[in-house]
């Protein structure tokens, strides 16, 4: 081989590096697919338009979410420092466990962050949840065995640390175990699409119900009044106010008396929507440490208040095995949220909340 020749593999050799390291350098974005044409897809952008699904936000002009959700169980005991990422979950889930503590699904689709802290162990509620919201990638550590069947049995897509390692969780030398493993989500996709496991989904998944997004066989319910402050004393240990800032047009969370923040932006943690929901709460699995873990029946119904834009609507809260729950007041109408970020909070049947305007809950057979 000529000189000449060598010279000028080593420039093609070069070049593909170059490319090769600008491609690998590329801001992950959400997966949003532009789909071939078809009488379903059209009929339903036409009737539910180019939203995010979880949080009724536009999306790029003509892009259809087919993006995979992604769940996250987070830890919310008192020592577990700030939410890493937390504010950049479309929907969040608030759920008691064992002892009094409550911990948090968060789903992920529309903004997914760098990571998220701290990622601690599954309960039986998140069986429910994943399902719901169109079969998300589990991403969690550890679970006792009740849980992991139950989950094997629900067809969930495990991502957890256990199964996953190192290619996406580590633990932060700023906390202390167990409260420091972090997950690095926007690594998620890449990836669990390198074990072959699917990203995208068919078709759009279910959403939740916005008011710019309401079909036309919605009627929207009217029976509200005017709330700026909830207070939901889940326990001893999780004491939760949000208040309704007018300003900024958010609910600001409190937790045991003190503002919490998300650790990726040092920002307080907000919501659009706060939505308690009345569940049952079972007793489940006993550890062997004698604890007794809670099965949340996040399908069977219930009462609901629904907190936004300044407003609580009062009503019952419907289920489903492969979709979000819905919300209707007494007559039936629906309560539609705010475009947004949506926050439920699910407490036991006998759970007593306050707000600043409290209304009798009508008995709704539940």
């Amino acid at each position: 081989m000529s000189r000449k020749s060598v010279l000028w593999i080593a420039v093609l050799c070069s070049l593909v590096f170059v490319l090769a390291g600008l491609a690998g350098c590329r801001a992950k974005d959400p997966v949003v697919v532009t789909p071939p044409a078809s009488d379903e897809i059209a009929e339903e952008e036409s009737r539910f338009g180019p939203y995010w699904p979880l949080t009724g936000l536009e999306t790029e002009s003509g892009q259809t979410i087919l993006g995979r959700t992604l769940s996250v169980k987070i830890d919310n005991h008192p020592q577990s420092g700030s939410k890493v990422g937390i504010n950049s979950a479309d929907v969040v889930f608030e759920s008691l466990t064992e002892g009094g503590i409550t911990r948090f699904n968060a789903i992920y689709q529309s903004d997914i962050p760098e990571m998220v802290m701290p990622v601690r162990s599954a309960r039986e509620s998140d069986t429910y949840i994943i399902p719901q919201f169109g079969n998300a990638l589990f991403f969690y550590s550890g679970a006792n065995g009740s849980v992991l069947q139950s989950l094997r049995d629900s067809d969930v897509v495990s991502m957890s640390h256990g199964i996953i390692g190192s290619d996406l969780y580590a633990r932060s030398s700023d906390r202390s175990a167990p409260h420091n493993l972090f997950v690095e989500l926007d690594m998620a996709y890449d990836i669990a699409a390198g074990r072959d496991i699917e990203v995208e989904t068919e078709a759009g998944i279910t959403g939740l119900q916005f008011s710019n997004t309401a079909f036309d066989d919605l009627t929207p319910s009217q029976e509200s009044s005017a709330a700026t402050e909830v207070h939901i004393p889940f326990s001893a240990l999780s004491d939760t106010r949000w208040t309704w800032d007018d300003e900024e047009e958010l609910w600001i969370r409190n937790s045991n008396g003190s503002p919490q923040y998300d650790g990726a932006t040092d920002e307080k943690i907000s919501a659009d929507n706060v939505v308690v929901m009345w569940a049952s709460h079972a007793e489940g699995f006993r550890t062997s440490r004698g604890a007794v873990t809670l099965d949340v029946d996040l399908l069977s119904g219930g009462e609901v208040s629904v907190f936004t834009n300044g407003e609580r609507f009062d009503g019952v809260w419907e289920g489903s095995v492969d979709a979000p729950p819905v919300f209707k007041d007494a007559a039936g109408n629906s309560i539609l949220l705010s475009p947004g970020r949506t926050w439920i909070n699910v407490v036991p049947l006998d759970q007593e909340i306050t707000s600043s305007a409290d209304l009798p809950i009508e008995s709704t057979g539940y």
